[in-house]
């Protein structure tokens, strides 16, 4: 059995659209921490959309990837904060959170 060696990774050339190295991108993501009081399961999701966001220097799609991931930890949050949350959609519970009201 032969094993395929995938290749070294190659920067996307659109990520040169906004950092010159892959470097750049810690300082891109440095500012996005999980929030004290996070639930473990959005802390974990936030992390793992930071990571993917900088990764997207060598894979560019992954940057959309991350802002969806993104919005799975915004909907655990608002289910864990939204007293009655239920199996509201989404829409509703940022709606809901939006106003403030319970």
């Amino acid at each position: 059995m032969t094993t395929q060696r995938l290749p070294f990774p190659v920067p996307d050339e659109r990520a040169h659209l906004f950092v010159t190295g892959y470097a750049d991108m810690h300082g891109l993501v440095e500012d996005l921490v999980v929030p004290d009081g996070a639930p473990e399961a959005a802390a974990t999701v936030l992390r793992t959309a930071r990571e993917l966001l900088r990764q997207s220097y060598y894979c560019y799609e992954f940057s959309t990837v991350a802002v969806m991931h993104s919005l799975i930890a915004v909907e655990i949050v608002l289910r864990d904060r939204i007293p009655g949350a239920g199996k509201k959609p989404l829409h509703q519970l940022i709606k809901q959170g939006a106003d403030g009201a319970p």
